[in-house]
């Protein structure tokens, strides 16, 4: 009989792991982030430091914008005044400008204007990752808080037990290694406990970290998601922000050449002034005339031809290009293998919810119930009921592996924040 009832406990756990995913639980629909939660994440993503310099980032990428927007060269002024004795003086004032003939303002204004891309695309990383950040350590939070209290509530359980079971043991109804078996799982149970003591202040350290010692008002729901996740495959790789830094990046750098070639061609400088010029002869009226000047100066690149800077921008660009070209094998891989996780905790996480998450509690108070009656020894009490805390360990484990896998897959795909708002 007893022996009859211990197979029949160990097929029902093992049948936890084993029984097919129900369709009905595939069509459940993921429960909407509670709104205390999104104000919190919103508060977070506002004035946690990482985002405020991104910003800051992006602002300073705007003004260099501006900067390279403006003309490169001014106009000049000239005052001339020469003085030849009693004989002549002249006067002269003059303008004159340098042209940027060969479109170097251009130039660089496109290096300035790829630069803002990547920073704000930067930015939209940053925001994406402290997200995911956030909700993952929430969710190991939430573990840990469920695990200590599954371990204390087993140190309860295994206490009570050892009363139990020191009372028959003194009445004779216990042998010697029955009670001793019982009093090391209760100093296991305990060990067990303080071992997840320090796990969630582990995990509480992670969640406050980001948030900057705040706990959040609500917690994520208990049911996590099930959606159809669209394949990796209708995502377009260069959309996701990291592809856009590159590209960005890339951009930045093939101006950067433009910029390098247009600077081996001088940009000339023209001018203009008008005088005044008065020579004086003895006993001669004064004479007057005005003098009008023009003039045409440029630069002979002879010395330096900056070859060797169009080299080295050349090579950066280069360089760049083929980066963007692994990041691109890199990204693609990483949403095909965060898909893959996620549909792998999703199903596991249904198959323990059909079966396992509901009779722990029965089970339980069966144990308890078959050791009172004396259909099962201890070792046969302990050994199942210590089976019963595992499983539903297990249950927790699922259930944050599935949410972490989620928010991978989400940052992954650059849709967190839309999911967070939907």
């Amino acid at each position: 009989m007893i022996r009859l009832q211990t197979a029949l406990l160990s097929a029902f756990f093992a049948s936890i792991l084993l029984v097919g995913l129900p369709a009905f639980v595939l069509a459940e629909t993921t429960k909407h982030i509670d709104p205390a939660l999104r104000k919190f994440a919103v508060q977070i993503l506002t004035e946690h430091p990482a985002i405020r310099a991104a910003e800051s980032e992006v602002e300073s990428a705007k003004a260099h914008a501006r900067v390279q927007e403006q003309p490169l060269y001014n106009p000049e002024l000239e005052i001339g005044y020469e003085d030849v004795g009693d004989e002549e003086k002249t006067k002269k004032l003059g303008l004159s400008q340098t042209i940027d003939l060969w479109g170097k303002r251009s130039a660089r204004y496109g290096v300035a204007e790829a630069e803002l891309s990547a920073a704000n695309a930067r930015l939209a990383i940053a925001r994406k990752t402290l997200l995911a950040d956030l909700l993952k350590a929430l969710s190991g939070y939430e573990a840990a808080k469920s695990t200590l209290a599954i371990a204390s509530k087993r140190v309860s359980l295994n206490q009570e037990f050892v009363e139990l079971a020191e009372r028959r043991y003194e009445a004779g109804d216990l042998t010697q290694s029955d009670f001793l078996t019982a009093k090391l799982t209760f100093a296991e149970a305990r060990a067990a406990e303080s071992a997840a003591m320090a796990d969630f202040s582990r995990r509480e350290e992670q969640l406050l970290a980001i948030t900057g010692g705040k706990l959040p008002p609500a917690l994520l729901s208990e049911s996590p998601p099930f959606e159809d996740t669209p394949s990796p495959e209708t995502i377009v790789v260069e959309t996701l922000p990291e592809l856009q830094v590159s590209s960005a990046e890339v951009k930045a750098a093939r101006s950067r050449v433009r910029v390098a070639r247009k600077n081996r061609y001088p940009d000339p400088t023209l001018g203009f002034s008008i005088g005044e010029q008065e020579t004086f002869e003895p006993l001669m009226p004064k004479n007057s005339q005005t003098v009008i000047g023009l003039r045409l100066s440029i630069p002979l690149p002879v010395r330096n031809t900056y070859n060797a800077e169009v080299d080295v921008a050349s090579a950066d660009a280069i360089t760049l290009e083929q980066n963007w070209r692994n990041l691109r094998r890199q990204i693609a891989a990483r949403l095909e293998a965060s898909h893959k996780r996620y549909m792998t905790a999703r199903t596991a996480w249904a198959k323990w919810e059909q079966q396992g998450a509901v009779l722990l509690e029965e089970q339980r108070t069966l144990l308890q119930r078959l050791f009172e009656s004396g259909e099962i020894n201890a070792v046969d009490y302990i050994v199942q009921l210590d089976q019963t805390f595992a499983t539903e360990s297990a249950g927790i484990e699922l259930r944050d592996q599935l949410w972490v896998t989620w928010f991978d897959w989400l940052e992954a795909s650059a849709s967190l924040g839309e999911w967070m708002e939907n």
